[in-house]
């Protein structure tokens, strides 16, 4: 890993001594941070970062490269307690300037939608992810309907497969355990299959956080984002 080039757009390239004519041997890895908020109403609003990256690789036929395996892991977590929607604005604002190379997915559910507003008016990019009921996912620019069930079912896949890991050193890692383990596959009356959590004692706000940020590097355009100058609220 010492040979690569991290370049500030979060790209990673392996430099070779190849002659620049075999350029289609080189491939384009990457280092970035997928962000998913859980917008909190009677609940806490819920932060969960996961640190995505692949790297280049030689094949060890000459000079030819391929990507390496793709790591997803879960770095950071946290919730705050706040019920100004500005104010959660502005936090966020504050999380995302730490983190290099980010993309962010937030719940635009109900009152989320109006805080997604917020948000593009004040010059965030972000993906709004509506959930839904049924179990298909529809996205149309940057605004996605998903049912919960699609959202929590990929999340499980990626946990079940270890396409997604939660680093074994993050700090309180049990509280992201419990409730990812609150969720329960029930069925319906119609015979259907159900992931269902949650509820009294058992809020899932981190998990529903963590499914957001997953689904943007599952299902998603990769498109890291980066600050320039906010406009509006924040001037």
């Amino acid at each position: 890993m010492s040979d690569m080039t991290f370049h500030k757009n979060g790209t990673v390239t392996l430099p070779s001594n190849a002659d620049p004519a075999a350029y289609g041997t080189y491939v384009q890895g990457w280092l970035r941070h997928s962000v998913g908020v859980d917008l909190g109403r009677n609940d806490p609003t819920a932060l969960v970062v996961i640190r995505d990256e692949c790297y280049p690789e030689f094949t060890g036929r000459g000079f030819e490269q391929r990507l390496g395996h793709r790591s997803r892991t879960v770095v950071h977590h946290e919730t705050v307690k706040m019920t100004d929607y500005m104010d959660i604005a502005d936090f966020l604002v504050n999380r995302l300037t730490q983190i290099p190379h980010w993309d962010l997915a937030i719940d635009a559910s109900g009152l989320g939608g109006p805080f997604s507003s917020t948000l593009s008016q004040a010059g965030v990019e972000h993906w709004a992810v509506t959930m839904t009921a049924g179990s298909s996912i529809n996205i149309k620019g940057k605004t996605v309907n998903c049912s919960k069930n699609v959202l929590l079912e990929n999340m499980a896949t990626g946990l079940e497969t270890g396409d997604l890991t939660i680093a074994s050193d993050l700090p309180d890692r049990g509280l992201l355990d419990r409730e990812i383990g609150s969720f329960e596959l029930t069925s319906t009356s119609a015979g259907n299959l159900t992931l269902a959590g949650g509820g009294k004692g058992h809020h899932a706000d981190r998990a529903i956080a963590l499914a957001l940020a997953y689904l943007k590097t599952t299902h998603l355009e990769n498109r890291t984002m980066s600050f320039s100058k906010l406009q509006g609220y924040w001037g």
